[in-house]
């Protein structure tokens, strides 16, 4: 063989490698921003579960404030994550921890909401 014919070995396999590298990056952000994405949307219906539960007429088990309300057994843990709340009379604090690497690179992805009379306040930690 030809040093040419090398070099063209050469070229294609370090090409070959780049080319992986940045599909495995493309996949973990892809991964990283459906599961933030996927939180957001869980963490939007439970902060409506929430409101719901304020608004509610005191017969039907609410009115007024939050006391009382918990998040569903069902949706405590999901695909997206584990949810936790922190209840208190005038709002309830979600926490979310995410099941991928969030945007620090080594730590799970976190989010959390505020619920109050206002409406609902989301933060990505991370």
């Amino acid at each position: 063989m030809g040093s040419q014919q090398f070099l063209l070995i050469g070229i294609s396999i370090i090409s070959m490698g780049l080319i992986v590298l940045a599909g495995v990056y493309a996949y973990n952000a892809y991964t990283e921003s459906s599961n933030r994405d996927q939180i957001i949307s869980s963490m939007h219906d439970l902060g409506r579960m929430a409101q719901a539960h304020f608004k509610k007429n005191a017969a039907l088990s609410g009115g007024g404030d939050y006391i009382g309300w918990n998040i569903p057994p069902e949706l405590g843990s999901t695909d997206a994550g584990t949810f936790t709340a922190r209840v208190r009379a005038d709002r309830v604090n979600l926490i979310c921890s995410g099941k991928y690497t969030g945007l620090n690179g080594f730590s799970p992805i976190r989010v959390r909401a505020r619920i109050d009379n206002k409406g609902i306040k989301i933060t990505v930690v991370n």
